[in-house]
């Protein structure tokens, strides 16, 4: 189980889009290279963490039977979170943090901590990049928990191979079949 670290990969990841779209902001103003490129720098190393991670626990992480007894698509709303907090960057001809790196920390940071105290791991567009799917399922003992797969689940009453990410939070690691 890698907990703390995966909440913390899962939810930084969730900000590598905003993080790319102030990189192409200043790009598109005619900033130099080594302010946008290091937006985008990180951004990139967000994607490249969460890709490996996610590989690194699915080889070699305890493996676990999990039943699911019900389950509900739960990244349906990735859009409307997107959209909300890439709409200052459509709506404003300057915006972009222009060169006051405390406001562009800021924004990030808070955005992180709102998602990381609500609990909304699933919403994250790098991992449905990615093609992973977000389910909030429940086990036979009716106890909810969120299933990231890139499978996608199509019937309840099923065993799925998964390995434990953090509290509540499981990777499946089976076949396509789910």
């Amino acid at each position: 189980m890698l907990n703390t670290f995966a909440k913390f990969l899962l939810v930084s990841t969730s900000l590598s889009p905003l993080l790319g779209a102030v990189a192409v902001n200043q790009f598109a103003r005619g900033e130099p290279v080594m302010r946008w490129g290091t937006w985008l720098a990180v951004a990139l190393l967000l994607v490249s963490l969460c890709w490996a991670v996610l590989r690194y626990a699915a080889k070699n992480a305890q493996r676990h039977d999990f039943r699911i007894k019900e389950f509900e698509r739960n990244d349906k709303e990735v859009l409307a979170f997107l959209v909300t907090y890439l709409l200052p960057f459509l709506s404003t001809e300057k915006m972009g943090f222009a060169g006051d790196w405390l406001t562009g920390a800021y924004v990030p940071g808070i955005i992180f901590l709102v998602i990381a105290h609500a609990g909304a791991f699933h919403f994250n567009p790098v991992m449905g990049l990615l093609g992973y799917h977000f389910y909030a399922v429940k086990n036979a003992d009716g106890v909810s928990h969120l299933l990231i797969s890139k499978a996608e689940l199509r019937r309840p009453g099923k065993d799925v191979l998964t390995v434990r990410l953090a509290h509540n939070i499981y990777l499946h690691t089976g076949g396509a079949d789910a």
